[in-house]
Order: structure tokens, then sequence, then C-alpha cells
């Protein structure tokens, strides 16, 4: 039943994990996007005017305007669009090897990077429209999500027994010994985690009455989101691995705990042996 409910809380997790790094991702993505391409001057315009300016020698403002305007930015979209249909040969050669076809014709590659192009200088303005300044809140709300999945993260970690494990004494013991040591372990790691736990819901509670107190308090500057969504990460979490590092002190309790030599991890003990041999 235990391990059922576990399971449901992690398929949760799992979704929430998910939806985090994305919107992460969105909003960072946005964000760099936008700052770069609202930009008086672009660092190719401004790399090709430093570049004549070096060559034909100092350039006055109109020549600045002409070389940082139509020249640069012309420069800028044939690299771009090199690029482009570069990815777009390389994309379509790997595809082609992979179910055993010919290599496609390069002309198609063309086609695909120049529209690939134009849909992505499609959307790069539909953004600046949008957002002529900045995107509001990108990077604050992208800290809270980002949270979120390291705490996500770490708890499903904890349920998968991914986390570091420092086991120097349990690896010495055998027998019931071995397996009340590793209880113990679980227990203190348990009750950390339950202590962290009391702390960030004595946080929450003190975000939630400030933004309960008034309108606009507690809230992000951008959208009236209350910050203690995000430091709800924290105790939720911390609670789930909590309960988890009890469940897995009455296991080892009972059953003694699993090998920690794994596809993740390294037995010093064998490494030390192949070492010897190998010398020998």
């Amino acid at each position: 039943m235990l391990q059922k409910i576990d399971d449901a809380i992690a398929a949760v997790e799992r979704v929430l994990l998910l939806v985090a790094l994305a919107g992460m991702t969105v909003l960072v993505g946005l964000d760099v996007t936008q700052r770069t391409f609202s930009r008086p001057v672009g660092r190719t315009e401004a790399a090709v005017a430093a570049l004549v300016d070096a060559v034909v020698g100092p350039l006055d403002d109109a020549a600045r305007a002409r070389v940082e305007g139509p020249v640069g930015g012309g420069v800028f979209v044939v690299v771009a669009v090199f690029f482009f249909v570069a990815a777009a040969a390389t994309m379509r050669s790997l595809q082609a090897e992979r179910s055993g076809q010919p290599k496609p014709a390069f002309g198609g590659a063309v086609v695909v990077g120049v529209a690939a192009f134009a849909a992505c200088a499609v959307c790069v303005k539909a953004l600046l429209w949008l957002f002529p300044s900045s995107v509001p809140g990108a990077q604050k709300f992208a800290l809270g999500l980002m949270l979120w999945a390291g705490m996500l993260g770490a708890s499903l970690a904890t349920r998968e027994r991914r986390h570091i494990v420092l086991d120097p004494v349990v690896k010495k013991l055998e027998g019931a010994d071995k397996k009340r040591v590793a209880f113990l372990g679980g227990v203190v790691a348990g009750a950390f985690c339950f202590f962290i736990f009391v702390l960030g819901g004595l946080q929450i509670v003190g975000e939630i009455k400030e933004w309960s107190a008034g309108d606009g308090v507690g809230v992000y500057p951008s959208l009236p989101v209350p910050l203690w969504t995000a430091t709800l990460a924290i105790p939720t979490t911390f609670l789930l691995m909590a309960l988890r590092f009890w469940k897995h002190a009455a296991h080892d309790l009972q059953h003694g705990p699993p090998s920690t030599t794994d596809a993740h991890s390294v037995d010093l003990n064998e490494l030390e042996k192949n070492a010897v041999e190998v010398q020998s």
C-alpha cells in the first residue's frame, strides 16, 4: 500500500519536474532572445563596423550608420542562413543514413534551412512586438521553477536511492550490525530532512501571512503570483524526502541495505583488487 502511494506521488513529481524544466527553459530562452535582438546595434553589426573601421579607417557617422545597418544586417542574415542550411543538411543526411536511404540532394537542405530561418525571424519579430522592453518577470519566474526542479529532482533521487551516500562504516559490517547501522543512518537523514521541512513550513506561513495582508504584497513584481508558490517547493519535497528516508530505514532494518555498487557508483574494493591484479 505504501509503495503504491509512493509510486503515485513519484508520478506526479515527474510531471511537475517536466513542467518546471520546460517552463524554465522557455522563459530563459525568451528573455535571452528578447534582450539579444532588442539591442540598437547587434554584435554582428558592431563587429562588421569595427572590421571596416580597422581596414578603411575611421568612419564618419553616416558611413558607420550604413555599415551597422544594412551592411551588418546583411552579413548577419548570410551567416545565419549558412548555419541553418548546414544544420538542415546534417539532419537530412543523418535521417537518410538511419533509414538506409541514399544521401539527399543539397537543394532540399537549402529550402528547409531558409524556411526555418524565415520562421525563426517571424517568431523573433513577434516576440519583440509583444515584449518591446523585456519579458516581464522571466528571470524571477525561472528561478522559482529552477527551485522546484532542483527539489523535485532531489526527492526523486532519494526515492531511487540515487542520493550521495557515505557508507564506509556500513561496508565494514555484516549481519545484524549492518542492518542496525543502516537503519540509524536512515532515521538520522530523515530527521534532518524533517527539520528542514519544519523550517520551510514556518517560512511558508510567514509568506502567506504577508501575502494575505494586502494587495500587491508578497507577490512577484510583474504578475500577481504569490512568492510562496516557489518557496512551497522546500517543505513539500523535504517532507517527502524525510518519509522516504524513514521508509528506507525500515527496509534496511528488516532486509539490510542494498548494495551501493551499480551503474552509477564505483566499488572501491573491487577497483583496488583490479589494480593489484594489473600490477602483478
